[in-house]
């Protein structure tokens, strides 16, 4: 692992002892979780331009976190839009680091149109970490740091949400071309880019939910034929115990895709494989009850 790495590189040899299957520590950056990486990133963009307006961020959690620490560091203020089913680790992590919180109902897309408007009336800057390229080019190094560490990488298994980390991670193999391939996960219960014929429910990978997928999000994945597979709530909830009680390493569900999807299909994917594991910020009694 290269000195530079935000995050560590690991070797899950516990759970795959005869496979090469690494993962990508994300959980362990600032904020617990890959959004630090979004929002230093355009942050420092908007330092350069002499901006110094409040964010206005509309999250399921993570991304107000990982704006929450940058907006610490830089100086900004920021209002967080969140659901109001936020989970309580994720809210109380939130008011510790001084942001305003608006929680409304609804998913991810009525917490973009919310904020939109909130920033419009405020004069702040809307944080779209979807589709903001100021925002998700900042998820460029972690492809860089894999592929650093990892020469070899052949399988790159990421979660999909709104899928500013799919547009970060493409953007980088478009400008370095690697022969690795990227794979989408999604949960079973509520997939959006991914083909499903089912109804959509509730999911404990809950910061994987968005109502309305992106339209650039999936021209990316058709012209770049990025497999996006669904997981089952069963098949997450085993991988949350297998990477706690076999690895030592605690991670939230939407992270636990990953390892969830590599379980299923270790066979088919080309290795050395790396799943990106891109949170931690679940309650310590929340995740025990997922895992019993």
């Amino acid at each position: 692992m290269s000195s530079t790495s935000l995050t560590p590189l690991i070797r899950l040899g516990k759970l795959f002892p005869q496979r090469e299957v690494y993962a990508k520590c994300e959980f362990l950056a600032p904020s617990g979780c890959f959004k630090i990486r979004g929002a230093r990133h355009l942050l420092e963009q908007l330092k350069q331009e002499g901006q110094d307006r409040p964010l206005v961020v509309p999250s399921m959690g993570n991304t107000a976190l990982g704006a929450a620490v940058g907006a610490k560091e830089f100086g900004f203020a920021m209002v967080g839009v969140v659901p109001q089913t936020i989970a309580r680790a994720k809210d109380e992590k939130l008011r510790a680091l001084g942001v305003e919180l608006i929680k409304i109902t609804g998913g991810g897309s009525d917490l973009l149109a919310y904020a939109t408007r909130v920033a419009e009336e405020r004069g702040g800057y809307f944080v779209h970490p979807h589709l903001d390229p100021n925002w998700t080019d900042g998820y460029q190094s972690i492809a860089a740091e894999v592929l650093q560490a990892l020469p070899a990488c052949r399988s790159l298994v990421f979660p999909v949400g709104g899928g500013g980390l799919l547009l970060g991670l493409r953007q980088y193999l478009r400008k370095h071309p690697h022969p690795v391939r990227l794979y989408g996960c999604e949960p079973y219960n509520y997939p959006k880019y991914a083909k499903f014929d089912h109804a959509r429910t509730t999911t404990i990978a809950d910061g994987l939910i968005l109502e309305k997928p992106h339209e650039p999000v999936r021209r990316a994945i058709a012209e770049d034929q990025i497999v996006i597979s669904l997981v089952s709530e069963d098949e997450i909830r085993a991988a949350l115990k297998e990477l706690f009680q076999s690895q030592a390493l605690l991670v939230e569900p939407s992270s636990a895709t990953t390892l969830a999807f590599v379980n299923g299909h270790a066979a088919e994917l080309e290795a050395p494989v790396c799943v990106v594991l891109t949170g931690e910020n679940i309650a310590r009694e929340d995740h025990a009850r997922l895992v019993a």
